[in-house]
């Protein structure tokens, strides 16, 4: 049996890759959205759009914590297709009442008429320290007779509409660097540092079967950036997610996009479902498009175990801020402290000046879970389980195990497979740490080792995640923003 390298981050139990015997059942855990949501509302005269269709939200954009300055930043839509802004928290939670910074470098006009931004995405570039932001910005070029307050209509004439690629020393100003290869709107990207690639996650469409995903990637931002037709691999298509039905005149179920980001260990990917209505059936009537969100992990970016139900669902309730039209923001899964923080963005419909609009009423929202908290492995009803992993490769003086053993309790076993010792470790009721430690007799923060890690739990407990470190507790994982720290 291969031995799997698990000297690098949290190691997650969202699937089975790690596992070699499991008894356990997996439980999937859902997300709690904030009291105070949404997070960021239209507020500013730019955000409320003059009535017509007011957002403040990242449409997928981007989310980062910089843990060396303590503090959050959102960058979002202004103002449906309107203008991108930044705004900086110190808490993340806490938006509404930051001063927006406006980015420059952006052009919004051009020979007299007006460029449209729809999808944009950012990115860290960390090991980039000249360039250490990048985005993609997809604009349309309207007609001249397009006027700053005419609201775009599917129907509106463009005269081109394009991806442009641009790079920036702070997250505030920007440099053009041309357009990228040739995609549809709401095409993202994001990197992934386990392989080191940038992977672009293009627009694709299918013919009958609606929207897709394409895929290009390379060593290097600017290759990965651009390519020709003949350059993209066909990735996801729109079948199998899901049992929720579509909704108005849509045929059947679409993927609306596919957002990425490291986490820990791995690459969590966020599937937009796109349940309807047709564009056209939600303009006439007034409401957003109904999205879900799908969880998935992946271990080589590009194949990714999907979780049945949604991670995060449209509540469908007419003129709640969540009502429709769900987007992660991108890199809006974010490790922090106990919690993990999910970062996303919804649609009311609501409009002050036309009464209802598909795309009005735009604001993010924040969810949490316990850290790594996206499934548990529980014993279910058998009272007690086990899960055995396959040959590890591994580093560091102490097991790490994030568990809740409530009234039950918890066992873990760490066999060298070199030297075939075995040592065995309790772990008794009442434990309730994301990161509780086990000094180990026979680790040793620099030797590198294989092993197998066995661990049974009994009653009410969960097991969350686990990993090996020193005594400090450092996983040595990824976010979006980063190695965390």
């Amino acid at each position: 049996m291969d031995t799997i390298d698990a000297r690098v981050g949290r190691q997650l139990i969202i699937d089975d890759y790690l596992l070699d015997q499991r008894s356990l059942a997996r439980k999937w855990l859902p997300p709690i959205p904030h009291a105070e949501n949404p997070v960021l509302a239209p507020t500013t005269d730019r955000d409320m759009n003059g009535g017509r269709c007011p957002v403040a939200a990242p449409f997928d954009d981007g989310i980062l914590y910089d843990p060396d300055k303590g503090e959050w930043r959102v960058w979002y839509m202004s103002g449906w297709f309107d203008r991108t802004s930044l705004r900086i928290s110190a808490d993340g939670i806490a938006w509404n009442d930051a001063e927006p910074l406006e980015l420059t470098g952006l052009e919004y006009e051009i020979q007299g008429s007006i460029l449209q931004r729809d999808g944009v995405s950012i990115c860290r570039d960390y090991f980039e320290p000249e360039s250490p932001f990048r985005m993609l910005r997809w604009v349309r070029r309207r007609s001249p007779e397009f006027g700053p307050d005419d609201l775009a209509a599917h129907s509106t004439p463009v005269i081109s509409e394009c991806g442009e690629i641009y790079s920036s020393e702070d997250g505030e100003h920007w440099i053009h660097e041309g357009p990228s290869g040739p995609c549809g709107d709401n095409t993202t990207f994001f990197y992934d540092p386990f392989r080191r690639k940038w992977v672009f996650s293009l627009r694709t469409h299918l013919g009958p079967y609606g929207r897709g995903r394409g895929w290009h990637e390379a060593d290097h931002f600017h290759d990965a950036a651009r390519w020709s037709g003949d350059d993209v691999i066909p990735w996801v298509g729109s079948h199998g997610f899901g049992t929720a039905a579509a909704i108005g005149d849509l045929r059947a179920s679409e993927i609306y996009k596919v957002t990425c980001m490291p986490y820990e260990s791995a690459m969590l990917g966020v599937f937009a479902v796109y349940r309807g209505p047709s564009n056209n059936y939600a303009e006439a009537n007034g409401m957003p498009k109904i999205i879900d969100l799908h969880l998935g992990i992946s271990r080589d970016g590009f194949h990714y175990t999907v979780a049945p139900e949604p991670f995060l669902a449209s509540s469908l309730a007419r003129d709640a801020w969540d009502y429709g039209y769900l987007h992660l923001v991108n890199g809006g899964i974010v490790p922090y402290g106990d919690d993990t923080r999910i970062y996303y963005t919804g649609f009311s419909g609501l409009s002050p000046a036309l009464g209802h609009h598909m795309y009005a009423g735009g604001s993010m929202g924040l969810a949490t879970l316990r850290r790594d908290g996206f499934c548990a492995l529980t014993p279910g009803s058998e009272g007690t389980g086990m899960v055995r992993t396959k040959p590890l490769l591994v580093q560091g003086s102490h097991l790490f195990v994030n568990i809740r053993t409530g009234r039950g309790e918890g066992k873990a076993a760490v066999t060298n497979l070199d030297t075939g010792e075995t040592e065995t470790h309790a772990i008794p009721s009442g434990i309730d740490s994301t990161r509780h430690g086990i000094p180990l007799v026979c680790g040793n923060s620099r030797d590198t080792r294989r092993v197998t890690v066995t661990i049974s739990v009994s009653a009410d407990a969960h097991l969350y995640s686990f990993w090996f470190s020193d005594e400090s507790g450092r996983s040595g994982g990824y976010s979006a923003a980063g190695p965390i720290k």
